[in-house]
Protein backbone atom coordinates (compact mmCIF):
# COMPACT_ATOMS: atom_id res chain seq x y z
CA UNK A 1 0.00 0.00 0.00
CA UNK A 2 1.38 3.19 -0.93
CA UNK A 3 2.05 5.63 1.80
CA UNK A 4 0.50 9.19 0.50
CA UNK A 5 2.40 10.81 3.29
CA UNK A 6 5.74 9.46 1.87
CA UNK A 7 4.64 10.68 -1.50
CA UNK A 8 4.31 14.40 -0.33
CA UNK A 9 7.78 14.42 1.27
CA UNK A 10 9.38 13.02 -2.25
CA UNK A 11 6.83 14.92 -4.66
CA UNK A 12 7.57 18.24 -2.94
CA UNK A 13 6.16 21.27 -4.60
CA UNK A 14 9.30 22.79 -5.76
CA UNK A 15 10.25 19.33 -7.33
CA UNK A 16 6.53 18.74 -8.52
CA UNK A 17 7.18 22.30 -10.37
CA UNK A 18 10.78 21.22 -11.86
CA UNK A 19 9.26 17.97 -12.96
CA UNK A 20 6.51 20.13 -14.89
CA UNK A 21 8.39 22.16 -16.84
CA UNK A 22 10.95 19.19 -17.96
CA UNK A 23 7.73 16.92 -18.63
CA UNK A 24 6.14 19.36 -21.23
CA UNK A 25 9.67 20.29 -22.91
CA UNK A 26 9.70 16.28 -23.61
CA UNK A 27 6.37 16.12 -24.78
CA UNK A 28 7.33 19.12 -27.14
CA UNK A 29 10.41 18.19 -28.47
CA UNK A 30 8.73 15.03 -29.59
CA UNK A 31 5.82 16.92 -31.35
CA UNK A 32 8.29 19.35 -32.67
CA UNK A 33 10.06 16.26 -33.97
CA UNK A 34 7.82 14.57 -36.34
CA UNK A 35 7.61 15.35 -40.06
CA UNK A 36 3.80 16.85 -39.17
CA UNK A 37 5.51 20.37 -37.67
CA UNK A 38 7.91 21.16 -40.94
CA UNK A 39 7.67 22.58 -43.59
CA UNK A 40 9.85 19.69 -45.86
CA UNK A 41 7.36 16.62 -44.19
CA UNK A 42 11.05 15.26 -42.67
CA UNK A 43 11.95 14.00 -39.57
CA UNK A 44 13.69 16.92 -37.34
CA UNK A 45 16.78 16.25 -35.39
CA UNK A 46 15.46 15.64 -31.72
CA UNK A 47 18.39 17.39 -30.41
CA UNK A 48 17.20 20.71 -32.32
CA UNK A 49 14.06 19.61 -31.38
CA UNK A 50 14.54 19.51 -27.85
CA UNK A 51 16.52 22.82 -28.11
CA UNK A 52 13.37 24.29 -29.73
CA UNK A 53 10.97 22.91 -27.09
CA UNK A 54 13.40 24.17 -24.41
CA UNK A 55 13.29 27.59 -25.41
CA UNK A 56 9.67 27.74 -25.86
CA UNK A 57 9.04 26.65 -22.30
CA UNK A 58 11.79 28.51 -21.09
CA UNK A 59 10.45 31.77 -22.97
CA UNK A 60 13.90 31.95 -24.41
CA UNK A 61 13.83 32.64 -28.09
CA UNK A 62 17.24 31.46 -29.21
CA UNK A 63 16.35 29.32 -32.31
CA UNK A 64 18.95 26.66 -34.07
CA UNK A 65 16.80 27.14 -36.88
CA UNK A 66 14.26 30.14 -38.22
CA UNK A 67 10.86 29.28 -36.81
CA UNK A 68 9.06 30.39 -40.03
CA UNK A 69 11.32 28.65 -42.59
CA UNK A 70 11.64 25.48 -40.89
CA UNK A 71 8.31 24.82 -39.05
CA UNK A 72 4.97 24.46 -40.80
CA UNK A 73 1.40 26.13 -39.46
CA UNK A 74 1.19 23.07 -36.78
CA UNK A 75 4.34 23.70 -35.77
CA UNK A 76 4.16 26.81 -35.08
CA UNK A 77 0.89 26.06 -33.14
CA UNK A 78 2.49 23.94 -30.95
CA UNK A 79 5.61 26.01 -30.11
CA UNK A 80 3.08 29.28 -29.18
CA UNK A 81 0.91 26.72 -26.77
CA UNK A 82 4.39 25.88 -25.53
CA UNK A 83 5.68 29.76 -25.05
CA UNK A 84 2.28 30.38 -23.61
CA UNK A 85 2.47 27.25 -21.24
CA UNK A 86 5.95 28.36 -20.35
CA UNK A 87 4.78 32.30 -19.99
CA UNK A 88 1.70 31.22 -17.42
CA UNK A 89 4.02 28.78 -15.25
CA UNK A 90 3.13 25.00 -15.09
CA UNK A 91 0.77 24.79 -12.41
CA UNK A 92 -1.38 28.17 -13.97
CA UNK A 93 -1.72 26.24 -17.20
CA UNK A 94 -2.80 23.32 -15.48
CA UNK A 95 -5.18 25.29 -13.00
CA UNK A 96 -6.69 26.77 -16.31
CA UNK A 97 -6.90 22.52 -17.84
CA UNK A 98 -8.84 22.10 -14.43
CA UNK A 99 -11.07 24.88 -14.76
CA UNK A 100 -12.14 24.09 -18.29
CA UNK A 101 -13.00 20.41 -17.38
CA UNK A 102 -14.18 21.85 -14.08
CA UNK A 103 -12.41 19.55 -12.30
CA UNK A 104 -12.27 20.21 -8.41
CA UNK A 105 -8.20 22.03 -7.34
CA UNK A 106 -7.04 19.66 -4.40
CA UNK A 107 -5.13 21.00 -1.48
CA UNK A 108 -1.81 19.14 -3.08
CA UNK A 109 -2.19 21.34 -5.96
CA UNK A 110 -3.17 24.64 -4.21
CA UNK A 111 -0.04 24.22 -1.99
CA UNK A 112 1.86 23.98 -5.32
CA UNK A 113 0.68 26.55 -6.99
CA UNK A 114 1.31 29.00 -3.29
CA UNK A 115 5.19 27.99 -4.48
CA UNK A 116 5.02 28.92 -8.20
CA UNK A 117 3.66 32.47 -7.36
CA UNK A 118 6.08 32.59 -4.56
CA UNK A 119 2.26 33.36 -2.56
CA UNK A 120 2.70 33.80 1.59
CA UNK A 121 -0.57 32.82 2.53
CA UNK A 122 -2.71 29.45 1.17
CA UNK A 123 -5.96 30.85 1.07
CA UNK A 124 -6.80 32.92 -2.34
CA UNK A 125 -4.35 31.00 -4.18
CA UNK A 126 -6.56 29.63 -6.98
CA UNK A 127 -8.44 33.33 -7.39
CA UNK A 128 -4.82 34.77 -7.70
CA UNK A 129 -4.76 32.58 -10.80
CA UNK A 130 -7.81 33.23 -12.08
CA UNK A 131 -6.66 36.58 -12.05
CA UNK A 132 -3.22 35.73 -14.07
CA UNK A 133 -4.94 33.92 -16.47
CA UNK A 134 -7.91 36.77 -17.37
CA UNK A 135 -4.77 39.79 -17.40
CA UNK A 136 -3.00 37.29 -19.43
CA UNK A 137 -5.77 36.74 -22.19
CA UNK A 138 -6.98 40.26 -22.23
CA UNK A 139 -3.11 42.17 -22.44
CA UNK A 140 -2.62 39.48 -25.50
CA UNK A 141 -5.72 39.96 -27.02
CA UNK A 142 -5.32 44.11 -26.84
CA UNK A 143 -2.05 43.52 -27.88
CA UNK A 144 -2.31 41.61 -31.19
CA UNK A 145 -4.98 44.04 -32.38
CA UNK A 146 -2.90 46.53 -32.33
CA UNK A 147 -0.58 44.72 -34.22
CA UNK A 148 -3.35 43.57 -36.41
CA UNK A 149 -2.93 47.71 -37.87
CA UNK A 150 0.41 47.15 -38.62
CA UNK A 151 0.52 43.84 -40.16
CA UNK A 152 -2.79 43.11 -41.88
CA UNK A 153 -1.96 46.07 -44.24
CA UNK A 154 1.52 44.71 -45.11
CA UNK A 155 0.74 41.02 -44.74
CA UNK A 156 -3.03 40.46 -45.38
CA UNK A 157 -5.20 38.11 -43.90
CA UNK A 158 -1.82 36.02 -42.77
CA UNK A 159 -1.37 39.15 -40.42
CA UNK A 160 -3.99 38.30 -38.17
CA UNK A 161 -1.77 34.74 -37.46
CA UNK A 162 1.66 37.01 -37.33
CA UNK A 163 -0.13 39.47 -35.00
CA UNK A 164 -1.36 36.72 -32.37
CA UNK A 165 1.83 34.80 -32.73
CA UNK A 166 3.81 37.64 -31.93
CA UNK A 167 1.49 39.17 -29.30
CA UNK A 168 1.27 36.17 -27.32
CA UNK A 169 5.45 35.39 -27.63
CA UNK A 170 6.30 39.71 -26.73
CA UNK A 171 4.05 39.27 -23.61
CA UNK A 172 5.25 35.75 -22.46
CA UNK A 173 8.87 37.68 -23.48
CA UNK A 174 9.54 34.98 -25.34
CA UNK A 175 11.14 36.33 -28.38
CA UNK A 176 10.66 33.88 -31.21
CA UNK A 177 8.63 35.24 -34.12
CA UNK A 178 7.52 33.97 -37.89
CA UNK A 179 8.80 36.87 -39.62
CA UNK A 180 11.30 35.02 -41.80
CA UNK A 181 9.76 33.96 -44.65
CA UNK A 182 7.82 37.56 -45.05
CA UNK A 183 10.64 39.38 -44.94
CA UNK A 184 12.91 37.49 -47.41
CA UNK A 185 15.30 36.01 -45.16
CA UNK A 186 15.85 33.94 -41.78
CA UNK A 187 16.82 35.09 -38.25
CA UNK A 188 15.82 38.95 -39.61
CA UNK A 189 12.97 39.45 -35.79
CA UNK A 190 12.31 43.11 -35.93
CA UNK A 191 14.99 44.32 -37.56
CA UNK A 192 12.82 45.92 -41.17
CA UNK A 193 10.75 47.73 -38.25
CA UNK A 194 13.41 49.24 -36.62
CA UNK A 195 12.03 52.64 -36.75
CA UNK A 196 8.37 51.98 -37.13
CA UNK A 197 6.77 53.44 -33.87
CA UNK A 198 3.35 50.78 -34.51
CA UNK A 199 5.08 47.97 -34.05
CA UNK A 200 8.03 48.12 -31.52
CA UNK A 201 5.57 50.55 -29.08
CA UNK A 202 3.19 47.80 -28.45
CA UNK A 203 5.82 45.14 -28.52
CA UNK A 204 8.06 47.37 -25.97
CA UNK A 205 4.64 47.62 -24.18
CA UNK A 206 4.02 44.29 -23.83
CA UNK A 207 7.73 43.53 -23.02
CA UNK A 208 7.25 45.45 -19.87
CA UNK A 209 4.14 44.43 -18.89
CA UNK A 210 4.87 40.71 -19.20
CA UNK A 211 8.67 41.35 -17.10
CA UNK A 212 7.27 43.25 -14.16
CA UNK A 213 5.46 40.00 -13.10
CA UNK A 214 1.54 39.17 -12.50
CA UNK A 215 1.35 40.19 -9.04
CA UNK A 216 2.81 43.34 -9.54
CA UNK A 217 0.12 44.55 -12.55
CA UNK A 218 -2.79 43.36 -10.23
CA UNK A 219 -1.19 45.60 -7.06
CA UNK A 220 -1.07 48.49 -9.69
CA UNK A 221 -4.70 47.45 -10.89
CA UNK A 222 -5.92 47.54 -7.12
CA UNK A 223 -4.83 50.61 -6.45
CA UNK A 224 -5.76 52.89 -9.12
CA UNK A 225 -9.06 50.88 -8.69
CA UNK A 226 -9.65 51.18 -5.20
CA UNK A 227 -6.73 53.57 -4.61
CA UNK A 228 -5.17 51.55 -2.30
CA UNK A 229 -0.88 51.84 -1.58
CA UNK A 230 1.16 49.74 -3.59
CA UNK A 231 3.13 46.86 -1.97
CA UNK A 232 6.77 47.74 -0.79
CA UNK A 233 7.96 44.57 -3.67
CA UNK A 234 5.64 46.61 -6.21
CA UNK A 235 7.30 50.01 -5.98
CA UNK A 236 10.60 48.13 -5.90
CA UNK A 237 10.11 46.53 -9.42
CA UNK A 238 8.39 49.76 -10.80
CA UNK A 239 10.76 51.66 -9.80
CA UNK A 240 14.20 49.57 -10.50
CA UNK A 241 12.48 48.41 -13.98
CA UNK A 242 12.20 52.94 -14.97
CA UNK A 243 15.54 53.21 -13.52
CA UNK A 244 17.27 50.18 -15.77
CA UNK A 245 15.20 50.90 -18.93
CA UNK A 246 16.21 54.73 -18.80
CA UNK A 247 19.47 53.90 -17.75
CA UNK A 248 20.00 51.44 -20.53
CA UNK A 249 18.76 54.22 -23.23
CA UNK A 250 21.00 56.52 -22.72
CA UNK A 251 23.86 54.96 -22.58
CA UNK A 252 22.87 52.89 -25.98
CA UNK A 253 22.21 56.43 -27.46
CA UNK A 254 25.29 57.54 -26.33
CA UNK A 255 27.18 55.21 -27.59
CA UNK A 256 25.81 54.28 -31.25
CA UNK A 257 24.11 57.75 -32.29
CA UNK A 258 26.88 58.52 -34.77
CA UNK A 259 27.89 54.86 -35.20
CA UNK A 260 28.00 52.40 -38.16
CA UNK A 261 24.67 50.23 -36.27
CA UNK A 262 22.61 53.16 -36.35
CA UNK A 263 24.06 55.14 -40.08
CA UNK A 264 21.05 56.03 -41.90
CA UNK A 265 18.41 56.47 -39.57
CA UNK A 266 16.45 59.42 -38.61
CA UNK A 267 16.71 60.56 -35.49
CA UNK A 268 13.44 59.32 -34.27
CA UNK A 269 14.03 55.91 -35.47
CA UNK A 270 17.70 55.91 -33.34
CA UNK A 271 15.38 57.21 -30.52
CA UNK A 272 12.81 54.38 -30.84
CA UNK A 273 15.85 51.83 -31.44
CA UNK A 274 18.03 52.73 -28.40
CA UNK A 275 14.97 52.61 -26.65
CA UNK A 276 13.75 48.79 -28.00
CA UNK A 277 17.25 48.02 -27.34
CA UNK A 278 17.00 48.39 -23.15
CA UNK A 279 13.89 47.20 -23.17
CA UNK A 280 14.47 43.64 -24.91
CA UNK A 281 17.25 42.19 -22.92
CA UNK A 282 15.13 42.84 -19.83
CA UNK A 283 14.05 38.80 -20.76
CA UNK A 284 12.78 39.64 -24.32
CA UNK A 285 14.44 38.25 -27.33
CA UNK A 286 13.52 40.57 -30.40
CA UNK A 287 15.73 42.50 -31.61
CA UNK A 288 15.64 45.49 -33.87
CA UNK A 289 19.30 46.12 -34.59
CA UNK A 290 21.99 43.39 -35.32
CA UNK A 291 23.96 42.39 -31.79
CA UNK A 292 26.80 41.72 -33.28
CA UNK A 293 27.59 45.09 -34.34
CA UNK A 294 27.26 46.51 -31.06
CA UNK A 295 30.42 48.37 -29.56
CA UNK A 296 31.61 46.96 -26.73
CA UNK A 297 30.56 49.48 -24.36
CA UNK A 298 26.44 48.62 -25.84
CA UNK A 299 27.28 44.76 -25.59
CA UNK A 300 28.58 45.06 -22.38
CA UNK A 301 25.35 46.97 -21.01
CA UNK A 302 23.24 44.58 -22.91
CA UNK A 303 25.21 41.55 -21.02
CA UNK A 304 24.33 43.21 -17.63
CA UNK A 305 20.69 43.75 -18.42
CA UNK A 306 20.16 40.66 -19.36
CA UNK A 307 21.77 39.33 -16.10
CA UNK A 308 19.40 41.20 -14.24
CA UNK A 309 16.15 40.44 -16.34
CA UNK A 310 12.61 41.15 -15.03
CA UNK A 311 10.97 40.27 -12.06
CA UNK A 312 9.56 37.79 -9.43
CA UNK A 313 6.73 36.19 -10.85
CA UNK A 314 6.60 37.38 -13.98
CA UNK A 315 7.56 35.51 -17.60
CA UNK A 316 11.12 36.77 -17.80
CA UNK A 317 14.08 35.54 -16.05
CA UNK A 318 17.57 36.67 -14.64
CA UNK A 319 18.83 37.38 -10.79
CA UNK A 320 15.55 39.59 -11.24
CA UNK A 321 15.14 43.15 -10.44
CA UNK A 322 14.37 42.87 -7.05
CA UNK A 323 17.57 40.97 -6.10
CA UNK A 324 19.49 44.37 -7.30
CA UNK A 325 17.68 45.86 -5.42
CA UNK A 326 18.42 44.32 -2.14
CA UNK A 327 21.98 44.05 -2.96
CA UNK A 328 22.24 47.67 -3.51
CA UNK A 329 20.26 48.70 -0.45
CA UNK A 330 22.48 45.72 1.40
CA UNK A 331 26.00 47.12 0.27
CA UNK A 332 24.64 50.91 1.01
CA UNK A 333 23.64 50.37 4.50
CA UNK A 334 26.48 48.32 5.31
CA UNK A 335 28.99 50.96 3.81
CA UNK A 336 27.23 53.41 5.94
CA UNK A 337 28.08 50.99 9.32
CA UNK A 338 24.00 50.31 9.78
CA UNK A 339 22.76 46.65 11.46
CA UNK A 340 19.60 46.81 9.78
CA UNK A 341 18.80 46.98 6.25
CA UNK A 342 15.80 49.44 5.85
CA UNK A 343 13.73 50.36 2.14
CA UNK A 344 11.13 52.27 2.74
CA UNK A 345 10.41 52.31 6.16
CA UNK A 346 10.75 48.69 6.06
CA UNK A 347 13.22 46.32 7.17
CA UNK A 348 14.40 43.60 4.74
CA UNK A 349 14.74 40.34 6.56
CA UNK A 350 18.43 38.72 6.88
CA UNK A 351 17.41 35.36 4.77
CA UNK A 352 15.94 37.95 2.17
CA UNK A 353 19.19 38.97 1.65
CA UNK A 354 21.23 35.66 2.08
CA UNK A 355 18.89 34.56 -0.72
CA UNK A 356 19.90 36.98 -3.16
CA UNK A 357 23.47 36.72 -1.94
CA UNK A 358 22.97 33.58 -2.87
CA UNK A 359 21.44 33.50 -6.48
CA UNK A 360 23.67 36.24 -7.88
CA UNK A 361 26.29 34.10 -6.81
CA UNK A 362 25.18 30.51 -8.30
CA UNK A 363 23.85 32.75 -11.00
CA UNK A 364 27.28 34.30 -11.88
CA UNK A 365 29.35 30.51 -11.17
CA UNK A 366 26.83 29.05 -13.72
CA UNK A 367 27.64 31.62 -16.62
CA UNK A 368 31.38 31.01 -15.85
CA UNK A 369 31.09 27.32 -16.36
CA UNK A 370 29.04 26.69 -18.67
CA UNK A 371 30.67 29.33 -20.34
CA UNK A 372 34.09 27.25 -19.80
CA UNK A 373 31.82 24.30 -21.24
CA UNK A 374 30.93 25.76 -24.68
CA UNK A 375 34.42 26.88 -25.29
CA UNK A 376 35.52 23.51 -24.96
CA UNK A 377 33.07 21.77 -26.47
CA UNK A 378 33.81 24.61 -29.38
CA UNK A 379 37.28 24.81 -29.29
CA UNK A 380 37.40 24.48 -33.43
CA UNK A 381 34.86 26.73 -34.09
CA UNK A 382 35.92 29.47 -35.24
CA UNK A 383 33.18 31.62 -35.36
CA UNK A 384 32.78 31.17 -31.63
CA UNK A 385 34.88 33.64 -29.36
CA UNK A 386 34.75 34.12 -25.91
CA UNK A 387 32.84 37.34 -25.85
CA UNK A 388 29.82 35.76 -28.27
CA UNK A 389 29.80 32.36 -25.34
CA UNK A 390 28.82 34.58 -22.60
CA UNK A 391 26.62 36.77 -24.23
CA UNK A 392 24.99 33.62 -25.42
CA UNK A 393 25.06 31.59 -22.18
CA UNK A 394 24.05 35.10 -20.34
CA UNK A 395 21.04 35.72 -22.49
CA UNK A 396 20.22 31.78 -22.01
CA UNK A 397 20.42 32.25 -18.03
CA UNK A 398 18.35 35.11 -18.55
CA UNK A 399 15.96 33.55 -20.77
CA UNK A 400 16.51 36.67 -22.86
CA UNK A 401 17.30 35.12 -26.41
CA UNK A 402 19.03 37.76 -27.83
CA UNK A 403 21.92 36.15 -29.75
CA UNK A 404 25.24 37.11 -31.72
CA UNK A 405 24.29 34.39 -34.40
CA UNK A 406 26.16 31.34 -33.25
CA UNK A 407 23.68 29.24 -31.72
CA UNK A 408 22.70 27.33 -35.02
CA UNK A 409 26.77 26.27 -35.63
CA UNK A 410 26.77 24.93 -32.35
CA UNK A 411 27.88 21.34 -31.24
CA UNK A 412 25.67 18.60 -29.93
CA UNK A 413 27.08 19.30 -26.50
CA UNK A 414 26.49 22.54 -26.63
CA UNK A 415 23.30 22.85 -27.26
CA UNK A 416 22.84 20.63 -24.39
CA UNK A 417 24.74 23.02 -22.11
CA UNK A 418 22.40 26.20 -23.40
CA UNK A 419 19.28 23.99 -22.87
CA UNK A 420 20.49 22.55 -19.04
CA UNK A 421 21.28 26.83 -18.99
CA UNK A 422 17.30 27.83 -19.89
CA UNK A 423 15.71 25.46 -17.88
CA UNK A 424 17.37 26.24 -14.96
CA UNK A 425 16.93 30.28 -15.70
CA UNK A 426 13.15 29.57 -15.98
CA UNK A 427 12.58 27.74 -13.28
CA UNK A 428 14.76 29.66 -10.91
CA UNK A 429 17.71 28.45 -9.43
CA UNK A 430 16.45 28.47 -5.59
CA UNK A 431 13.62 26.90 -6.66
CA UNK A 432 16.01 23.87 -8.21
CA UNK A 433 18.41 24.14 -4.97
CA UNK A 434 15.10 23.70 -2.70
CA UNK A 435 14.00 20.84 -4.54
CA UNK A 436 17.01 19.13 -4.50
CA UNK A 437 18.65 20.25 -0.63
CA UNK A 438 16.60 18.77 2.54
CA UNK A 439 16.07 21.09 5.16
CA UNK A 440 17.50 20.16 8.52
CA UNK A 441 14.94 19.41 11.53
CA UNK A 442 13.29 22.13 13.22
CA UNK A 443 15.96 21.88 16.46
CA UNK A 444 19.22 22.28 14.57
CA UNK A 445 17.80 25.47 13.34
CA UNK A 446 17.51 26.53 17.12
CA UNK A 447 20.82 26.23 17.70
CA UNK A 448 22.83 29.78 17.56
CA UNK A 449 26.69 29.36 17.74
CA UNK A 450 29.14 32.24 18.44
CA UNK A 451 30.11 35.02 16.03
CA UNK A 452 32.96 34.01 13.65
CA UNK A 453 36.29 36.40 13.58
CA UNK A 454 36.20 36.57 9.44
CA UNK A 455 38.29 39.59 8.31
CA UNK A 456 36.58 40.34 5.51
CA UNK A 457 37.65 43.22 2.54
Amino acid sequence: MINKKHVFKIFTPTRIIVLGFASIILVGAFLLSLPISHNDGAWFSFIDALFTSTSAVCVTGLVVVDTATQFNAFGQVVILLLIQIGGLGVMTATTLLFMMMRRRINLKSRVVMQEALSEDKLQGVVRSIRKILFMTFIIELVGALILMCSFIPRYGSYGIWVSIFMSISAFCNAGFDILGILEGGQYVSLIPFVGDWFVCLPIMALIIMGGIGFMVMNDVGTSVLKKKRLSINSKIVLITTGILIVLGWIVFLASEWNGALLRGLSPGAKVLAGLFQSVTPRTAGFNSIDQLQLIPISFMMTILLMFIGASPASTGGGVKTTTLAVLIVSGVRTLQGQQDVNIHRSKISTMHIRRAMTLTLIAISLIFINSFLIMAFESGNAIVTLETVIFEVTSAFSTVGLSTGITSSLSIGSKLVLCLTMFIGRVGILTIGFSFIKNKHEFNRKIEYTDAKIMIG
